[in-house]
């Protein structure tokens, strides 16, 4: 009798594994199924772009999606890519305005941080007050006062205007984020340093930078974003036909509705300019994500 008990209570104990392991399958099918479909959402505009972007002439005008015959058209990669190309210009400028603010951003975000977070002087706490309020003041309302500002320096029609300000302290957001995330950093590190003698700037470069670099890379790739998409910084200051006229204006120029160009050249335009934005992010995706969890030492 006790036997048969022992038997029904393992079978009734197995019948309810099972139904859990079926239960635990089933709920990791549907989050698949989920991420599937807004995987799919997300990626329809760039998969329309792409499929726009081989078609011909021809086809394109028929307001088609995919080729009848089967042709893929790469002419189009093959012109705004070629030696010499207006297209290689315009990818250059922007190239070097993006790398210069994804390195230079974080650098000097991270020394405004770290002088809010952990030196201790008179009027600290206004300071990055004022720093933050800056955050409520619309972007759109500064653009002509720089615009005079930057005329009189005889930057119109350079580069200059769209990285030298982002050097000045990084701007308000960037500095938040780092600051939130030096203050992680506990102070006993920092005072036993100064014991030993170190210096306020080797204290910053030997302990905080180090252990910054998560932020300092979510930083980084946003502002490598910013520079490489910014399109009103450019059609400000810079003028058509200008030899530093960058990607986002020059795509506007000779592909956008300003111009006389087909659909699947402006397609083919706007596939290449999204791809170096979409790498970085797969290669330093877990970065990113540490980054945004602002969080100083981690055991």
């Amino acid at each position: 009798m006790q036997l048969s008990k022992a038997i029904k209570t393992h079978s009734q104990h197995g019948r309810k594994k099972q139904g859990e392991r079926i239960l635990k399958i089933a709920n990791k099918l549907f989050y698949y199924f989920r991420m599937l479909v807004l995987l799919c959402f997300f990626l329809f505009p760039f998969f329309v772009m792409f499929c726009l972007s081989i078609l011909t002439d021809g086809e394109v005008v028929q307001q088609l999606l995919f080729s009848p015959s089967g042709t893929i058209e790469v002419g189009n990669y093959l012109s705004i890519l070629s030696i010499g190309s207006d297209y290689l210009r315009y990818f250059g400028n922007t190239l070097q305005v993006s790398l210069i603010l994804a390195v230079g951003v974080p650098l000097v975000s991270s020394m405004c941080a770290f002088g809010f977070s952990k030196l201790h002087f008179y009027g600290r706490d206004t300071v990055y007050s004022i720093v933050l309020g800056t955050l409520m003041i619309p972007s759109v309302v500064t653009l002509v006062p720089l615009y005079v500002l930057y005329s009189e320096l005889g930057w119109i029609n350079t580069l200059l205007p769209l990285w030298v300000p982002s050097l000045f302290g990084g701007g308000a957001t960037n500095i938040f984020l780092m600051r939130q995330f030096i203050k992680g950093v506990p102070d006993d590190l920092i005072s036993a340093a100064e014991i030993d003698g170190a210096s306020v700037f080797r204290v910053y470069l030997t302990i905080c930078l180090p252990l910054c670099v998560p932020i300092m890379l979510y930083i980084a790739y946003q502002s490598f974003v910013g520079g490489w998409n910014n399109f009103i910084g450019p059609m400000t200051y810079l003028e058509n036909g200008s030899k530093y006229v960058t990607l986002a204006l020059g795509v506007y120029f000779d592909y956008g509705p300003v111009s006389d160009s087909y659909a699947n050249a402006a397609m083919a335009a706007g596939v290449v300019m999204t791809l170096p934005s979409v790498i970085l992010f797969i290669f330093f995706q877990k970065h990113l994500i540490d980054g945004v969890a602002v969080s100083g030492i981690k055991a």
